[in-house]
């Protein structure tokens, strides 16, 4: 509460500035006495200083042309002009005091919680040997100072504060000064031209009428000189300000405005023909990269390697042709609209290298991180340091190419646009986005291409012709969203026992309801959706949870808790890219809304595994590309054991040969009895028994749609994982004792996604206790017996569930769930 309230004081008395001369006439400071050891001891009208002994910082006034704030310093000397600032000359009032400071008439004023600017109107203060905690200090030489109004000195690291509870910040030393006469300080700024350009301008400090001012440095490129064009550096109340000017005395190693490739390590032929700079992407995210390829495939190859000097202050941004963004320095770097500017230095190799790139801080900018996987030309552009080590490193070295005259250059360009223009048809899973036929017509203008700027053009005249209306999906059809080579899904995120989302989040607020990615190879059905019409445009809905995504344009694309949100949804447009000739390729779009939504974060540094929505990157960027997957079977792995359970929010049909599918109408004394499913056909939202006779297989089953219906079945459906049970409530298969097949109880509190269980409270109370489906340990006592719909037979069985042909002496169940004793 403490640091809140200071902030807060700061903030309110840095909203008061106002402005006034830039300078201050004080009496200047030369030394400093031995600190005070007696009260008795201080002088009406004499100056001191006032250190706080923990911070060991002395009280001083900042911006004394402005607010006059009270901020604090280490140490004062002759030579620093505001130190002056840090004087304050005491005055008695009966046995207390106020203290003046060095700007005649302003008082440290009476203190409150927080940090205090110099007032006319002063505080009054006792200095004493007792805090306001009450406590007391033997050395002789600390003291508390403490207002009237039971508020104290106190001290923080950046500023002198007020407070009221003592504490070690709550002691001073006080030392007597010695000054000079009055000295009038100035407050120096300056400016720096380029032509008619201001290009940089501030302040530098406080200097002494009648010093001699430093000069200002500046951040400059090497074919930069700057001078100072005033005839002296001796300061006064007519020369205070600065002027700079900066001329092109050197040499530029490119033309502002033409097209470069780019390329670091050339001095090494193992990095050479891969050593290109380019915007690209890793696993769905942005980021410029110095592993690119000299071979340029694709129409992304030639313009993501694309590089434009444009002149900003003493320095140059890098403008990237195929992303239309300025090149951004990071821990990794990416495009933006503001970029960095860079300032262009002497090489630090001494052949085959144009120059080096540096930022403010003199760090140098190349290829010097392995974030990415792989060797170090696997590495995204980045800074390291300033060091000579730095300048040397081929890293830091680059290698320029201008591609306006470069014959070479334009016929593997020129390629690589028939290439793109040519579009593949897209894999029969994915829906077409219809762009197959727009582009013939374009890409028969290529061959006559002589210029960049005319292949630019027929891209551009490529990418208007691509169809503007929006895809249609079919509601009642079943999707899976690919992007970056992975899909959407909601694996992670977890149902109450009910199957309701809404159930879990009243259960737990913090649970994660953030759609992620996964591979191929994951599970399928969490990573299944629907698209469903509202109003211009489609939410996405899960199949598994039933409820709809959020197209956040700010924050992570997740999943609010009423299955009905259609607050915010997304158009499916056709896009061409670039970066491949796949027509299967679109884009989701928030409606009415020129706002994209595909990946952001690189991998290492950020969470790749999220989703955002964002309008940085133009639709047809990599990182916001998607494909759409049209699902139509499941398949299904059964083990050795013979069994597998499922439950799909769809209904399905077993099209594999020999694997049949059962729902279970009766479970009691340890037993269930099970039913074949009519035409192998699964209702939507019912759990069922795959079997197959012939043991381990993978059973495919397809999406179907039907009116058929079963009653009264016992097999209940995660269609997500549901959560909130209580252990061994719920019955789940797995393998029992004798390595068979069995439903056994449930010893944990969730039911895996799409897999079938039976609720321990839907089984008799007599029941002997045995249990089916157990994960992971539990009792085996189940007994499984199976009848064919309409041709059950009598079965019978051991009390451990093994079928006898020819039941002799002892008690058996049959499948109908009768008890038999044989004599």
């Amino acid at each position: 509460m403490k640091k809140i309230t200071f902030l807060l004081s700061l903030l309110l008395a840095s909203a008061g500035v106002t402005a006034s001369a830039q300078s201050f006439t004080a009496k200047a400071f030369k030394s400093l006495g031995e600190a005070v050891t007696d009260v008795n001891a201080l002088q009406d009208g004499a100056y001191y200083a006032f250190k706080c002994n923990s911070k060991a910082k002395f009280i001083k006034v900042e911006n004394p042309d402005g607010n006059k704030h009270f901020a604090n310093d280490n140490a004062l000397t002759e030579d620093d002009a505001t130190d002056a600032l840090a004087v304050f000359k005491l005055h008695k009032v009966g046995d207390k005091f106020q203290f003046e400071t060095a700007l005649s008439g302003f008082y440290i004023p009476a203190l409150s919680a927080g940090s205090p600017n110099a007032s006319k109107t002063p505080g009054t203060f006792t200095i004493g040997k007792t805090d306001l905690g009450n406590e007391t200090k033997t050395e002789a030489d600390l003291f508390a100072i403490t207002g009237d109004n039971n508020y104290g000195f106190d001290m923080q690291d950046g500023q002198f504060v007020g407070w009221n509870t003592g504490g070690d910040q709550a002691w001073y030393k006080i030392y007597p000064v010695t000054v000079a006469e009055d000295v009038t300080c100035y407050k120096i700024s300056y400016s720096l031209k380029k032509g008619d350009e201001v290009v940089a301008s501030g302040n530098d400090g406080w200097y002494k009428s009648g010093s001699t001012y430093n000069g200002k440095s500046f951040v400059k490129s090497s074919f930069y000189t700057i001078a100072c064009s005033n005839q002296s550096m001796v300061v006064s109340e007519t020369n205070k300000d600065f002027t700079y000017v900066a001329s092109k005395t050197g040499t530029e190693p490119f033309t502002t405005g033409k097209w470069y490739r780019m390329q670091t390590r050339y001095n090494n032929a193992d990095y050479r023909d891969n050593s290109y700079i380019t915007a690209g992407t890793f696993n769905g995210a942005a980021f410029v990269r110095g592993n690119g390829s000299k071979n340029m495939s694709t129409y992304a190859d030639v313009v993501n390697g694309l590089w434009r000097f444009e002149e900003s202050g003493l320095g140059v941004k890098l403008y990237n042709l195929g992303t239309g963004k300025y090149l951004r320095n990071g821990g990794v770097s990416t495009v933006e609209n503001d970029g960095t500017v860079f300032y262009v230095n002497e090489p630090g190799q001494t052949s085959n290298v144009q120059f080096t790139l540096t930022i403010d801080n003199g760090a140098y900018f190349g290829n010097h991180s392995s974030i990415y996987e792989g060797n170090g030309r696997n590495a995204a552009m980045s800074t390291w340091n300033s060091t000579d080590a730095a300048k040397k490193d081929g890293g830091s070295n680059f290698t320029i190419y201008a591609v306006d005259a470069d014959a070479d250059f334009m016929a593997s360009a020129k390629a690589a646009l028939e290439t793109t223009l040519t579009m593949n048809t897209a894999d029969s899973k994915f829906v077409s986005n219809g762009v197959t036929t727009a582009y013939d017509a374009v890409k028969a203008k290529v061959a006559s291409a002589t210029t960049l700027e005319q292949l630019q053009a027929l891209f551009n005249e490529a990418v208007s012709a691509t169809p503007a209306t929006t895809i249609t999906p079919d509601e009642n059809a079943y999707y899976r969203l690919k992007i970056a080579d992975t899909y959407i899904t909601t694996e992670g995120i977890n149902v109450g026992k009910d199957g309701k989302l809404n159930t879990a989040y009243n259960a737990n607020k913090n649970i994660n309801r953030v759609v992620s990615r996964s591979d191929a190879n994951s599970a399928l059905v969490p990573q299944i959706w629907q698209f469903v019409k509202v109003r211009n445009g489609y939410a996405l809905c899960n199949v598994n949870n039933h409820c709809r995504c959020a197209f956040f344009v700010d924050g992570n694309l997740d999943m609010p808790v009423d299955e009905n949100y259609t607050t915010a949804t997304a158009t499916i447009k056709p896009v061409l890219s670039t970066a491949t000739n796949d027509n299967s390729l679109v884009s989701l779009t928030l409606t009415g809304a020129d706002k994209v939504f595909g990946l952001r974060g690189v991998k290492d540094n950020q969470n790749v595994n999220r989703f955002i929505g964002t309008n940085i990157y133009s639709a047809n960027e990599p990182a916001n590309i998607w494909q759409i997957e049209k699902v139509t079977t499941v398949p299904v792995s059964i083990t050795d054991a013979k069994y597998a359970t499922v439950a799909f929010p769809f209904a399905t049909k077993v099209t594999t040969d020999g694997v049949k599918a059962y729902y279970a109408t009766c479970a009691a004394d340890g037993m269930i009895t099970l039913v074949e499913y009519p035409e192998g056909i699964i209702p939507a939202n019912e759990g069922a028994l795959l079997y197959n006779e012939a043991g381990a297989t993978t059973a495919n089953l397809e999406i179907v749609t039907t009116d058929k219906t079963v009653e009264g079945n016992k097999l209940m459906p995660a269609t997500a994982k549901r959560t909130g049970f209580t252990a061994n409530s719920t019955y789940v298969l797995a393998k029992n004792a004798a390595n068979e097949a069995a439903f056994l109880k449930n010893g944990l509190t969730v039911v895996p996604a799409n897999k079938a269980y039976i609720a321990a409270e839907t089984i008799p109370a007599d029941n002997n206790g045995s249990n089916v489906l157990n994960f992971n340990f539990g009792q085996v006592t189940g007994i499984n017996g199976v009848v064919a719909a309409d041709k059950a037979g009598v079965q019978y069985f051991d009390l451990q569930g093994r079928r006898v042909l020819y039941p002799a002496h002892g008690i058996f169940v049959t499948n109908t769930g009768k008890k038999v004793f044989v004599k």
